[in-house]
């Protein structure tokens, strides 16, 4: 929880230290929305107009944002974020703030806007100091006047003072916050009777019937997306990489030159086995675990084989393949972890080390002292980088000489013998595909899917520094895979989801005895580890509705049963492990701040609420909104 606290507290202040920047230049960000006019408007507040450039560049601005935090995102998923009515329901409680202020009688005085200003590190010279220059030479990159910079910047200012009294009320008790904190950090484990499906396999029966009729109806599952194979030449620094000469005397002077550049750091092989803990465990918790780690330190120390070892006790990840980490430097390890790795030897075991994911222990496996490199071990990748170097000179010229030859009427395997490129067979692939089957954009890739097969495509395709020149071979429309080929994969889903149904009615014939306690009969009773409220339960598997009742449990009642992934099961409490007053005191301001914060953040949303309720509001170009 404490992580999750600190997580969105650092989120919001993030958040504050870049709105008297972000909020600003939101408006100023370059266009190229292409449509209606710049007189149309696209909502009214009340008696105020948004404009069509004021939301256009908004649009752009959140645009470029969300790209460059998720650099993969496409046209269809911004479409899914509905972008366009998040930026003008944005705009448009900017307009009910700006209202508000005007109604209330606020200002910011010169005074004000003037040190709000000069606080800007972006405005900030390398002593921290506010300098003129700086400001105007960084309002000109963005296409500013300081009049119209410091006009927007002033209704900024008004709209954070009227949120900010808004929320003035807010407060967080003692009481409220320890609550919040206890609720957020308890963690509880289970008793829990499990019908499996697995114990119903043979039960269920699926007909030719069933199979058609699921087929039919989620016949969208066995979507086979348009296919294209096609033949290109690659102009590119590592396609013509192999038309350029490289003598190893060039290589030589390279690595004279950026000889620091092939050292290589200190590395260390090394496996683990993690027993989880909690950060903010209890004493207890933290005992049970330390016997744990103790016990599986000893055997490894006896002579058991460590991989088998990690196999069978390890809680991470790498359990499954011994506990192996692979080669690591420093810097990729948490600090503890780290520093108990870089002072061992050898096959060496650690006593057990501590680190927010609990307790390790750690054998290292080698490890190998930082070194740089001889000439003859990174000459091959020094000739390589220099080949493809000197071919990235040569993209343009290459590309301008293939598409004058193609257009003048000479086939592909003419331009490659001319130009002394290889011509490259791809193998079948969809639009989707074509970014790892050829290097083009998927935008760049419709093209080849808009032609047919056969054809020529009379523009290069922008592919990772440079382009193809392309001729589509072969073209497969959409289709479907066919039942014949997927029967077999509908009926184990089928017989999965009806041995799951026969569990549960089997568990529901057995609720009388299982709640009154008489378990005669009855599938062995286990035990989960500690989880909290939103964890996977060991055993059973992510289910809330579990989660939630075991949760708001007062005693150790069985109740039940539940269905999961996996079958059935009836669950009881167990035990209750809540915060030490020690981890509480310590997280306590934190705590505190962050509850606040999203308090004040609820208190101001309402707000906005309570003008828009009252305002009259009249989206203009709804049409516009759609399309986005």
């Amino acid at each position: 929880m404490l992580d999750s606290i600190r997580q969105n507290s650092q989120s919001w202040g993030v958040k504050l230290a870049f709105a008297l920047i972000v909020v600003v230049f939101v408006f100023w960000g370059v266009g190229s929305m292409n449509g209606p006019s710049n007189s149309a408007v696209m909502a009214t507040v009340n008696d105020t107009a948004i404009m069509m450039p004021e939301f256009k560049r908004a649009y752009e601005l959140q645009m470029s944002a969300i790209k460059a935090r998720f650099p993969g995102i496409d046209e269809s998923q911004f479409k899914q974020l509905r972008m366009g009515q998040q930026v003008l329901q944005g705009l448009i409680a900017r307009t009910l703030l700006l209202q508000e202020a005007e109604r209330l009688g606020m200002t910011v005085t010169p005074v004000e806007l003037k040190t709000e200003i000069a606080s800007i590190p972006l405005f900030q010279n390398a002593q921290g100091e506010f300098d003129p220059e700086v400001y105007k030479q960084m309002l000109a990159a963005q296409g500013m006047s300081a009049g119209s910079f410091e006009r927007q910047f002033k209704e900024d200012l008004l709209t954070k003072k009227v949120r900010e009294n808004a929320a003035i009320s807010a407060s967080v008790s003692d009481e409220e916050a320890r609550e919040a904190f206890v609720y957020a950090s308890e963690k509880r484990s289970m008793d829990y009777l499990m019908y499996s499906a697995v114990d119903f396999f043979n039960k269920a029966t699926v007909t030719d019937d069933e199979i058609k009729a699921f087929y039919d109806t989620n016949i969208d599952r066995y979507a086979v997306p348009a296919q294209v194979t096609i033949k290109y030449l690659a102009i590119t620094p590592e396609g013509l990489a192999s038309t350029v000469t490289v003598d190893e005397a060039e290589a030589e002077a390279y690595y004279a030159d950026n000889k620091e550049a092939f050292r290589k750091d200190e590395q260390a092989d090394a496996s683990h086995i993690l027993v989880k803990l909690d950060e903010n465990a209890s004493e207890e918790a933290v005992a049970a675990a330390t016997k744990k780690i103790e016990k599986v330190l000893k055997l490894a120390r006896s002579g058991k084989d460590f991989g088998e070892l990690a196999k069978e006790y390890s809680e991470g990840p790498s359990a499954p393949t011994g506990g192996a980490l692979g080669t690591f430097t420093r810097g990729q390890m948490v600090k503890p972890f780290e520093d108990a790795v870089f002072s061992m030897k050898d096959g060496e075991i650690s006593e057990p080390v501590r680190t927010r994911f609990g307790l390790h222990i750690i054998k290292l496996n080698k490890l190998e002292e930082a070194r740089t490199p001889a000439f003859e071990e990174v000459k091959g990748q020094i000739m390589t980088k220099l080949a493809e170097d000197k071919g990235a000179d040569k993209v343009t010229a290459t590309l301008d000489a293939a598409m004058e030859q193609m257009l003048s009427g000479k086939s592909l395997e003419d331009i490659a013998k001319e130009q002394n490129l290889t011509l490259v067979t791809s193998p079948e692939f969809s639009l989707e595909q074509a970014p790892v089957a050829v290097g083009v954009t998927k935008e760049a890739a419709e093209e080849l899917f808009a032609v047919p097969a056969g054809t020529t495509v009379d523009t290069p395709l922008e592919a990772k520094n440079g382009y193809i020149v392309a001729r589509v071979e072969t073209s497969k429309p959409e289709s479907s895979m066919p039942l014949e080929q997927v029967a077999a994969s509908i009926k184990e889903q089928l017989v999965a989801d009806k041995s799951v149904e026969l569990a549960f009615e089997a568990a529901k014939a057995a609720s009388a005895n299982v709640l009154a306690d008489k378990l005669d009969g009855q599938p062995k009773v286990e035990t989960t580890p500690l989880v909290d409220r939103q964890g996977f339960i060991p055993g059973i598997g992510a289910v809330q509705e579990v989660a939630k009742a075991v949760f708001e449990a007062d005693g150790k009642k069985w109740m039940g049963p539940y269905k999961t992934p996996s079958g059935a099961v009836f669950v009881r409490l167990d035990k209750v492990d809540q915060p030490s007053e020690k981890v509480w005191l310590e997280a306590k301001d934190e705590v505190h701040k962050a509850l606040l914060q999203r308090k004040k953040q609820q208190m101001e949303q309402s707000f906005v609420k309570s003008l828009a309720d009252k305002a009259e509001i009249i989206i203009k170009n709804q049409e516009i909104l759609d399309k986005l």
